[in-house]
Parts: structure tokens; C-alpha cells; sequence
């Protein structure tokens, strides 16, 4: 159906379907992003079981004697003990079973853990080498960088990553080393932009986005940004005006800035352009317009940079 396209009228007045998506733009980018994040499981599950099916027919076996050589006896064996010093520790939570049933269940446990770790393990090693050209599409996003956002990086970076987060998030505490690592594997190809989505629950994350943005007065923003990071606090006065003083800021222009208003205005639209875009937790980010959504490990990182590189 076209955008122009007329889905309802109100007493004669038009509402067209652009108007429409335009108001359900959030709730559409979420499931959008939830559509290809499904769909690309799947697809990797189908590549895996093609794979798996050429590695059989190439040794001359079935899918399920390969299944059982390489994934049933390839498994490693649990350490001798592991399932008695589990079950010693956790004995009250195996109350009105024998021990020796106890035992024979952690042993499947076990053994199911391991034989899953092995699972994918052998499907890591019939992908490497192999020619698989994946052409399922990401959805994208057009991300607004307002003018004067802290980022890093040359502007004429080939990928451009904008985060959304918020400074009291515990996962955006988690994720911050994931980002540094991302920065350093890919110096010179990445430029990082800053933009804040302080969570409505979160009290301390307003003030930490304030001060944050009065130490970029001080040309110190990256400084600040990563003490806030690496360093939770109670991101009160004194925590905030602390940090300032452990970086040698002004502390007169500093103390100004933080208690006005100056940077509210900015910081309530990065909000509201993150919800905009879908964005409804922290820490978000998108990658040329890509979105993953959560602390993510290095690998969704590096997967999506590398796909944006090479094409």
C-alpha cells in the first residue's frame, strides 16, 4: 500500500497510511527489529543444518551418527567429583530425593551442558572456510545527530555508531567495556556519538547527563563520560562535582553549568529521538543505522562493523 494511501476518514477528513506509521513509528521500528533479529536465528539454524548434512554426506554417514560422534562422544567428559561437589553444596535443594538420584540428574545436566558447548563448537568449525554469503537485509533506521553531540572519530568515518544510554544503567556499565574494545579494534573506521536516554526510574541520571555535557564545556566530555562508566557512584553533588575536581575542572564554571538548565533542552531530545527510533532501554546503540538493542558482546559488535566494512 502506498504512503498517499488513504486508510480512513473522519467526517470526510483523510488519514493516510503515512500519518499513521508516522505516529506508530516507535512501536514499528521495535518490531521490525524483532522480526529480523528472529529471522535471522533461524536462518542460522538452517545454515547450520545444511552444513551438517554436507559434513555427514561427505564422511558417508548419517546426520545422526555424525550427531553422535561428534556431539555425543565428542563432548567433554565432566571432571570426576564435579556432580558430588555440586550436589554438597546445593543439598538443601534437593530435598525428598535420594542422593544418589540427585547425583544421576546433575550427571545429565552435565553431560547436556557440555554435549551443547560441543554443539557449537563443531558448528563453528564446519562455518569457518565455508562460502556462505548471507544477504537477509537489517532494518535501518535514520539516526538525527544533533549538532555539537560528543562523539569521536573522524567524521568521514565509514561507520558511524550512536549510543543511547543512560549513566545510573547498571548494563550500560557492563556494556562500556565492550565499546572501548570496539573502539580500539577499529580505530580510525568508527566514529562514536553520544546521546542520552536518562530512564524515567533512574534519579541520578539527568544530573550525570548534565555534568557530563559541562565537562565537554572543558573539553573533558570523553574524560567525564568515562568515569561515569567505569565508576558507578551515587551520581549526587558531591559524586558529580568529585569527578570534576579528580580532572582538574574549572570548578567555578563547573558548578555554574551543573546547576543550570543549560543542557536540559538537549538531553530531552536525544530522549525522545531514541524513542523515535524504537529505542525503550539502555544501552542502545545503532550502527549505521543497524540497532542492537542491550550489553551485547564484542561478537554482535564486531559482526555488524565487519558486515558494514566489507560491503
Amino acid at each position: 500500500m502506498a504512503a498517499d494511501a488513504v486508510v480512513a476518514e473522519v467526517e470526510g477528513q483523510p488519514i493516510t497510511l503515512a500519518e499513521v506509521d508516522a505516529r506508530a513509528r516507535a512501536r514499528l521500528s521495535r518490531v521490525r527489529q524483532e522480526e529480523y533479529e528472529i529471522r535471522k536465528d533461524a536462518l542460522s539454524e538452517l545454515i547450520g543444518e545444511r552444513l551438517f548434512e554436507a559434513e555427514a554426506k561427505k564422511r558417508g554417514l548419517t546426520a545422526d551418527e555424525l550427531r553422535q560422534r561428534e556431539i555425543v562422544d565428542g563432548a567433554e567428559a565432566p571432571p570426576t567429583g564435579l556432580a558430588a561437589s555440586i550436589y554438597s553444596r546445593n543439598v538443601e535443594r534437593f530435598a525428598g530425593i535420594s542422593r544418589d538420584k540427585a547425583l544421576e540428574r546433575i550427571r545429565e545436566l552435565l553431560a547436556e551442558r557440555s554435549q551443547s558447548e560441543r554443539r557449537t563448537a563443531f558448528d563453528r568449525e564446519l562455518r569457518e572456510g565455508k562460502a556462505i554469503d548471507v544477504r537477509l537485509e537489517p532494518p535501518r533506521v535514520v539516526v538525527d545527530i544533533p549538532k555539537g553531540a560528543p562523539s569521536t572519530g573522524s567524521d568521514d568515518a565509514p561507520v558511524t555508531i550512536v549510543e543511547f544510554t543512560d549513566y545510573q544503567c547498571p548494563f550500560c556499565h557492563r556494556a562500556q567495556s565492550t565499546i572501548e574494545k570496539v573502539l580500539a579494534r577499529y580505530s580510525g573506521k568508527v566514529r562514536f556519538v553520544h546521546l542520552d536516554f536518562p530512564l524515567e526510574n533512574h534519579s541520578g541520571a539527568v544530573p550525570a547527563a548534565r555534568a557530563a555535557r559541562c565537562a565537554g564545556e572543558q573539553d573533558r566530555f570523553w574524560d567525564y563520560h568515562r568515569s561515569l562508566m567505569t565508576r558507578p557512584g551515587t551520581l549526587d553533588e558531591k559524586d558529580l562535582v568529585g569527578r570534576a575536581a579528580e580532572l582538574k575542572l574549572d570548578a567555578s564554571s563547573f558548578a555554574t553549568c551543573v546547576g543550570s538548565d543549560a543542557h536540559d533542552d538537549a538531553i530531552r531530545r536525544d530522549l525522545e529521538h531514541g524513542e523515535e527510533l524504537g529505542v525503550s532501554g539502555t544501552p542502545a546503540y545503532f550502527i549505521n543505522g543497524r540497532m542492537i538493542s542491550g550489553a551485547r558482546p564484542l561478537e554482535a559488535f564486531t559482526e555488524a562493523i565487519d558486515s558494514e566494512l566489507g560491503g
